[in-house]
């Protein structure tokens, strides 16, 4: 029988050795909009955008619905595009640099579309959850208060 403090403990665990075994070069900032627990993550030459579901944590399916991306950057505006690599990870290039600010929109099949903000200006680690998006659900504002912030931890 697992119990919620195992739970806890185990994705902390797994939390930490993931974080050991990620290339230096890795920055990931995770934020909670919608329904989603999101962690954007800069590799070498790309980005991916990973999709869990806030409550559970589980991937989120990105075989079909909308998903896009657009770069601010330079005083221009670029849309970028965005393939589904993995279940629940979305690739784009390129990484951007400088001041920017990388716009999400994401339509999943049976879930309220949301858009999820990541900027340059932000600190790599947990981000506030984003209160518009919750707003749109109920629901969502009472799920936020006991969802904690976690490094990438899902094995993909």
């Amino acid at each position: 029988m697992r119990t919620p403090g195992f739970t806890a403990l185990a994705h902390a665990a797994l939390a930490m050795l993931m974080l050991s075994s990620a290339p230096a070069s890795a920055k990931q900032w995770d934020m909670v909009a919608g329904s989603y627990h999101t962690h954007l993550i800069f590799h070498g030459d790309r980005f991916e955008l990973h999709l869990h579901d806030k409550a559970t944590h589980g991937i989120v399916d990105t075989s079909s619905g909308r998903y896009t991306a657009t770069l601010l950057a330079g005083g221009k505006t670029t849309t970028l595009p965005l393939t589904a690599s993995k279940s629940g990870i979305l690739t784009g290039r390129p990484v951007p640099s400088g001041d920017w600010v990388l716009l999400f929109r994401v339509e999943a099949p049976g879930r309220t579309p949301v858009q999820v903000r990541y900027s340059s200006k932000m600190k790599p680690g947990t981000q506030p959850a984003d209160t518009k998006a919750a707003e749109t659900q109920p629901a969502a504002k009472e799920k936020a208060k006991g969802h904690d912030g976690h490094a990438h931890h899902d094995g993909h």
